[in-house]
């Protein structure tokens, strides 16, 4: 072609006799609004059956009702649990005849754990059974780490209730040596957990710690715990939370309970329950069921820390006041936590201070938030049991001889204590 005006001339001449057929284009319209049609329906389809098979696998994958606990029936006044994992006949012989020999001779005795070779108490047995006066009892027994096949009764109870326990324990620094002997390691203390059966995971943490060496609940542990805490650590400053986690993949776990440590061993400070009856702004009045163990200058306490001190006892009436840490009337000594500043803390009516601290040398620096302990006077030494007080609300000027503290505990919402009692109901 020799121009774009004779090539437009030619294709004129052909599209001249070409004529349209009537209605074509309404047909191509109606044949695309069915294609469309057609695709919308497909997709649509496909989409619903997505959809169902993704809340299918949803169901058997990771979601579903949170699973419910439930408790295997009583075994009489016996928990009726499963023992935990493997048992050694010949540890359950040799605690039975341990127990035997402190208590005489039990009978219908039955093993919740009994392993050997245990990384931190060697070997570990928890029994229940009937003593020589048909009472059910628990017990729990570890061994020395001085002498590894010695085992030895740490702690003899009556039996829990059947129904509403779910989880048993002990907290104690006198595991790990002679029978009665406090450890004289800074983290001697251990707890000992065991879950009832359907619990996956059973996690301890202590409010003396800082950094709770809980470890990942969603790694389970089985139904019996062993963890090591500082010699300040006790049953009633010890959380047990158990979980359970659903046998499909992605299932998320589930916190079934969390309760206080059980108790100590045998010979250490027992703990007394008391609930508040009344309070003022400067005391609490608690009913104690067992106020022949009360004292004057016992601690009251709760798993955060220090509440107070017993400073009358009302044998008549089963109760027993106590002067909270911010009250005028609190005052004792003090040390804080890890660096063991010495000094001494006191209630100024709103809040508490710890004063009489060293000054002039580096050491005896408390920086913002450090803990505050005192000692319990119904311990063996000022390390264990030490309950905490409350945390420097700034750091200690240089040449200052005085913090002021934050308490540890929210003193107004205090329902309930536990009075630190001596374990032969003597005065502390």
């Amino acid at each position: 072609m020799h121009s774009q005006i004779e090539l437009r001339d030619r294709l004129a001449a052909l599209a001249e006799p070409v004529k349209p057929v009537e209605g074509y284009e309404d047909k191509v319209m109606r044949r695309s609004r069915r294609l469309r049609r057609r695709r919308r329906m497909t997709a649509g389809a496909a989409a619903a059956v997505c959809v169902a098979v993704l809340v299918t696998m949803f169901r058997v994958v990771g979601f579903g009702p949170a699973p419910q606990l439930a408790a295997p029936p009583p075994d009489g006044p016996f928990l009726g649990w499963s023992a935990v994992g493997d048992v050694d006949a010949g540890l359950v012989r040799e605690a039975t005849d341990v127990w035997d020999a402190v208590g005489g001779p039990h009978t219908a005795v039955r093993a919740f754990v009994a392993l050997r070779n245990d990384q931190q108490l060697h070997s570990i047995a928890v029994l229940q059974g009937y003593d020589k006066q048909g009472d059910a009892r628990l017990a729990f027994f570890t061994s020395d780490v001085s002498a590894a096949k010695a085992l030895r009764l740490r702690a003899d109870r009556p039996a829990p209730d059947p129904v509403t326990t779910q989880v048993i324990s002990l907290v104690s620094p006198r595991l790990s040596g002679p029978a009665g002997v406090v450890s004289t390691d800074e983290f001697g203390t251990y707890a000992i957990a065991v879950a009832m059966p359907g619990v996956t995971t059973v996690r301890v943490s202590n409010s003396i710690i800082d950094d709770e060496m809980i470890g990942d609940p969603d790694a389970p542990t089985g139904r019996l715990v062993v963890q090591r805490f500082p010699l300040a650590a006790t049953a009633q400053s010890t959380t047990i939370s158990g979980f359970v986690k659903p046998d499909r993949p992605l299932a998320k776990t589930t916190k079934v309970f969390v309760v206080q440590g059980d108790g100590g061993a045998d010979d250490d400070a027992r703990a007394v329950q008391g609930k508040v009856v009344a309070e003022t702004g400067q005391q609490i009045v608690v009913a104690v069921q067992q106020i022949q163990a009360v004292r004057r200058g016992q601690l009251a306490v709760v798993a955060e820390g220090l509440v107070g001190r017993v400073t009358a006892v009302d044998v008549t009436r089963g109760e027993a006041t106590i002067d909270l840490v911010t009250s005028t009337g609190f005052a004792g000594p003090a040390h804080t936590d890890i660096s063991d500043v010495p000094g001494s803390v006191r209630g100024t009516g709103t809040s508490v201070v710890m004063e009489r601290i060293p000054t002039g040398e580096q050491k005896y620096t408390v920086s913002a938030g450090n803990r505050v302990v005192m000692p319990d006077p119904c311990q063996p030494n000022d390390q264990v049991g030490a309950v905490t007080v409350g945390r420097a609300s700034s750091a200690k000027a240089a040449e200052a001889s005085s913090v002021e503290l934050t308490p540890a505990v929210d003193l107004t919402h205090v329902r309930e204590v536990s009075i630190m009692t001596s374990s032969t109901g003597g005065d502390c």
